[in-house]
């Protein structure tokens, strides 16, 4: 630097202004930043320190300045059509107006099947030494070994629960027979809902669960079916909640086979407090909100 300053005095030139492409970078205006920014939010750092003629530093320092950061898109279950979205703030407001009207939460039975994985682990980092190898993880296999699993529940707690075979998967007449099994066990835990309210079932739009044959036994044993709109597990209190829950619970574990991936569920069902079930169920009035707020749309 001295030497390239003593060489401009000699020649005659006693500005102090750096010449063109030397010295500090140019540099850049906030605003600016931001516009690009809002108006490609996917762009990278180097597209903009190339486009604005600055370092990546200087970049990521200004994205700082104006409270911008990076992050992953969020993952929803399905890319929404209009009409989809026009169907869940429908049916949304409907229901939340209703219960409104006519508190009907603890009149809800709420089901769902799952698959539980045989193998729960999954790679992480490791805090080490600088000259200490991590530990071996074993490759998942592409096809793992896992157990499809049945669950009714309601406010007041699990009603049923079922274990298929290995390969084995719901089909409308299965379904049809764990709807007669959980009406049964409804109808001595709770006499007076089966009775006298009279249960309100929301399930999914699955296939089995909306065959003829299921709507003719529902039909037959007096259970009215809760308007759900389809794609939309945030509203649904078995995904959003029960299993949300089972799947923290589940992480990390290794089940060598059926009986101990029954083991654990049961496991989970026992772990579980009288008011988890009631706080899952009561929680639709918020997410009836939310979905209304949000115009149809996924909100979380």
């Amino acid at each position: 630097m001295l030497q390239r300053w003593f060489k401009k005095f000699q020649e005659g030139d006693e500005t102090l202004k750096d010449d063109d492409g030397r010295g500090r970078k140019p540099a850049i205006e906030n605003e600016n930043l931001k516009a690009l920014v809002e108006a490609n939010p996917r762009t990278t750092v180097r597209e903009l320190a190339e486009e604005l003629g600055v370092t990546i530093g200087t970049i990521s320092n200004h994205l700082r300045d104006i409270g911008k950061s990076k992050k992953l898109d969020k993952w929803i279950p399905y890319e929404l059509n209009d009409n989809q979205k026009m169907r869940r703030f429908e049916a949304s407001s409907s229901l939340l107006l209703r219960n409104k009207n006519d508190p009907f939460l603890d009149r809800i039975v709420t089901c769902d099947e799952k698959w539980i994985l045989y193998d729960n682990r999954r790679r992480s980092s490791q805090w080490l030494d600088h000259d200490q190898a991590p530990q071996p993880f074993p490759r998942p296999k592409l096809y793992q070994k896992k157990m499809m699993v049945t669950v009714w529940w309601s406010a007041a707690g699990v009603i049923h629960h079922s274990f298929l075979n290995p390969g084995e998967t719901i089909t409308a007449e299965r379904y049809c027979q764990e709807i007669v099994k959980m009406n049964q066990k409804l109808q001595q835990q709770q006499p007076a809902l089966v009775n006298r309210k009279g249960p309100i079932l929301l399930h999914d739009n699955a296939r089995p669960h909306i065959a003829r044959l299921t709507m003719q036994l529902l039909n037959e044993l007096g259970y009215e079916t809760l308007s759900h709109p389809p794609y939309s597990p945030d509203l649904s209190p078995t995904d959003y909640h029960f299993f949300k829950h089972l799947d923290i619970f589940l992480q990390e574990k290794y089940f060598k086979n059926q009986g101990d991936a029954k083991t654990a569920f049961n496991d989970f069902i026992a772990s579980r407090k009288p008011e988890f079930y009631a706080t899952g169920i009561n929680k639709l009035v918020q997410r009836w909100q939310k979905c209304i707020d949000a115009k149809g749309c996924y909100f979380d």
